[in-house]
């Protein structure tokens, strides 16, 4: 899902917006700021490699796996948790209301202040939080999580500075991207700690769809899928475009995956590469044959590229389900 969160963040965010009454561009602008505060919870990732590095250093083996043997502990601990969330989403909204009143094009406006002020309840919050992780996950985890709400207050202060959209909304989309994210992460290992430092796990094993591995990692995958098409068809929306006018006959080249798919072991949880390094560089290269395959602004290029490799992706998955299903 580190791909599936922002797409689902801007669908909800984007989608709500017109619900709400604000014209297709607000809307637009305020899907990205939901898409863009979704993705700071995986900025632990950054801190995990860091260490991965070190411990290369020290004579830990290169690999996918002993990447996650190092990382795992700290990966979505820390971060992901909803009290934690919460604190930050004030964080953010503190920034937000800084970076308004640092407007050079505008007078700072009481509301704002009145939001920078509250900001800094939520760095105490999340200063007040950092005794607990650090009984909790040690020095590591209480250095994640500073990291964390210092990137969520500048990602604040730089989108309530550079953007005009209206403070409320601006808040409400960065705070929907944060909280949306832990959800999508109880599909491929263990869900993260949802309550933690405060309460119980809500959630002890990942969410399982079917028996059998090969079934259930093609369900994650379209999970996946169908939150990044909620975000493009809800832009496509915005931007007033009609899925048929942005897609390319190619994407009947998914089904050629079928062969590849019975040729291939089947792929489980533990080694979903299997499968995502075959599937995702098919549905790449028939994008970017689209890519050069049309006409048009570079704009309207992309989009289209962008389009048929989803729907390619999703074609191909889909022959390999009835591949797994019937052999």
């Amino acid at each position: 899902m580190f791909v599936g969160h922002e797409f689902l963040a801007f669908a909800l965010a984007g989608a709500l917006a017109r619900v709400r009454g604000h014209d297709p561009t607000t809307a637009h602008g305020l899907g990205l700021v939901a898409a863009v505060a979704a993705l700071l919870p995986d900025l632990d990732v950054v801190y995990g490699l860091v260490s991965y590095v070190a411990a290369v250093l020290d004579g830990a083996p290169l690999g996918w796996d002993a990447f996650w043997v190092v990382t795992n502990d700290l990966h979505r601990v820390v971060t992901h948790p909803l009290p934690v969330l919460c604190c930050v989403a004030v964080v953010f909204a503190g920034g937000a209301g800084i970076g308004r009143t640092l407007r050079v094009d505008g007078r700072p406006t009481l509301v704002a202040a009145a939001v920078g002020t509250v900001g800094v309840g939520g760095l105490a919050a999340v200063a007040r939080f950092s005794r607990p992780v650090l009984d909790w996950v040690g020095v590591d985890g209480a250095l994640v999580l500073a990291g964390f709400a210092a990137s969520v207050l500048l990602v604040g202060v730089v989108v309530g500075r550079r953007t005009d959209l209206p403070l409320p909304a601006l808040v409400g989309a960065g705070t929907l991207g944060l909280l949306e994210h832990p959800f999508g992460d109880v599909f491929m290992a263990a869900p993260p700690p949802l309550l933690a430092p405060v309460g119980p796990d809500l959630l002890t094993g990942r969410v399982v769809f079917a028996a059998d591995e090969a079934v259930n990692l093609l369900a994650v995958l379209f999970v996946e899928v169908a939150t990044v098409w909620a975000g493009l068809l809800v832009a496509l929306r915005l931007d007033g475009r009609r899925l048929e006018d942005v897609i390319d006959w190619r994407v009947g080249l998914g089904v050629g995956y079928a062969p590849v798919a019975l040729a291939l072991p089947r792929p489980t949880m533990a080694d979903a590469h299997v499968l995502g390094f075959t599937v995702v560089p098919l549905a790449a290269l028939v994008g970017l044959s689209a890519l050069f395959g049309a006409t048009g602004p570079p704009k309207e290029r992309a989009l289209r590229a962008v389009v048929t490799g989803l729907a390619t992706l999703t074609v191909a998955a889909a022959a390999s389900l009835v591949v797994y299903v019937l052999a």
